[in-house]
């Protein structure tokens, strides 16, 4: 058998001595691939000023896609404290079920798919927090508690993978004393697999 290709040109597959068949290929990461398809998103909160130190659900993402949704990073972009001393904790829970970000019901500020070209949208409810907001079932999947002067925490280490019907939750408490302080949630994400709409 002879391999040619289908042009018409006449170019033969070229098989070496160690009878390996010579191929040119591009390499591409899925995150990038998905970028290419339409399929990858940047979300962001926008801003949240919370006035206690108390914990307060921040963010709240559920996924309506029949294909897997990637994360491949969250961030807490977290402001000054105004009264307050010591850390603050962030957390993030696997599978919350209801609380009053949900109740509540206010979208997040951005949504935006990573091919400026592309006017594809992700299905899923993503609702941005307030002072006061909770969370409540599922579990905590991870916290971090530090120093909130102007500091990013950035849960990155390894992708989150979540699938129809999961939702993950994000909450920050701010540090004790606290009487004013600025939080956003941003993150990143790809689909696995076009299932999106637009």
């Amino acid at each position: 058998m002879k391999i040619y290709d289908a042009s018409g040109g006449g170019y033969g597959a070229k098989v070496d001595s160690n009878k390996r068949l010579h191929t040119e290929a591009v390499e591409r990461s899925q995150l990038f691939e998905s970028v290419l398809l339409g399929e990858a998103f940047n979300f962001n909160t926008g801003t949240i000023t919370l006035t206690s130190a108390n914990e307060s659900a921040v963010g709240y993402f559920e996924y309506l896609g029949d294909a897997p949704f990637v994360i491949t990073e969250i961030l807490f972009i977290i402001g000054a404290t105004t009264g307050g001393s010591g850390n603050g904790t962030a957390k993030i829970y696997r599978n919350p079920t209801g609380g009053t970000i949900v109740s509540g019901a206010a979208a997040i500020e951005i949504a935006a798919n990573r091919d400026f070209s592309s006017s594809r949208t992700l299905s899923g409810n993503m609702y941005k927090g307030a002072e006061g907001n909770t969370i409540t079932g599922g579990t905590v999947f991870a916290d971090s508690s530090r120093s909130s002067f102007g500091t990013v925490i950035s849960f990155d280490a390894a992708p989150v993978v979540i699938r129809k019907g999961n939702a993950l939750g994000c909450s920050w408490e701010p540090p004790t004393g606290n009487t004013s302080q600025t939080v956003k949630i941003a993150a990143t994400g790809y689909v696995l697999g076009s299932d999106i709409t637009g």
